[in-house]
């Protein structure tokens, strides 16, 4: 009977033993599925705060290259309508052909400098939202329109009936040397500047 009780015994322990090991496993496959559950909900919590902050991030970047290309397109705008009021009145000084009672060469290379002034200066503070190599062709340009100003604008410091053969002869080269730049060059440079304006449009006509 002590056997019998002892094995009995046993075989309670054994059961017991066998219960608690499988209600352990339970708890640990439930503690653990629990665990899974929470490890990828706070997963896709910050999936989704991720998505969101890129995304907020992807607007702000949009909208500040927006702006930075209606910033360009206006600089543009400016800076053709400055080039061709410069161009105008350089090519006033530098035509071959004088109208009678047109102004006096003088004023016309005055009004020329003083425009050529304003360019520049335009220019130089906002190149830096031009391509540069449109930037390097448009000050080329108008370093080159200057010097030819400037050049013709020697001569007029005395009347042409003072100017020796040679001088007046000068004097015409030196005209026709800068109103050939302003024929053969400009066209090109004022084509490269409507372009750069247009792909900022876009299809749409508006700067994108």
């Amino acid at each position: 009977m002590f056997i019998a009780a002892l094995l009995s015994n046993a075989t309670v322990l054994a059961v017991m033993s066998w219960l608690g090991k499988s209600l352990l496993e339970k708890l640990l496959q439930r503690d653990f599925k629990r665990f899974e559950i929470e490890i990828k909900a706070k997963a896709d919590r910050a999936i989704e705060q991720l998505k969101s902050e890129l995304q907020l991030r992807t607007i702000e970047h949009q909208v500040a290259f927006s702006g930075l290309h209606q910033k360009r397109a206006s600089v543009i705008e400016e800076l053709n309508a400055l080039l061709a009021e410069t161009l105008w009145e350089a090519q006033s000084v530098l035509s071959p052909i004088r109208w009678a009672g047109g102004p006096d060469e003088r004023e016309l290379h005055k009004a020329a400098e003083a425009k050529l002034v304003e360019f520049f200066r335009y220019f130089d503070k906002h190149r830096i939202y031009l391509p540069v190599d449109l930037s390097n062709a448009v000050e080329e340009l108008v370093r080159a329109v200057r010097h030819h100003v400037i050049g013709f604008g020697v001569y007029l410091a005395w009347d042409d009936y003072a100017l020796q053969d040679h001088t007046r002869k000068e004097k015409s080269d030196a005209l026709l040397a800068g109103y050939t730049l302003l024929k053969d060059q400009v066209p090109q440079l004022r084509a490269k500047l409507e372009n750069e304006f247009r792909s900022l449009l876009g299809p749409s006509g508006k700067a994108v």
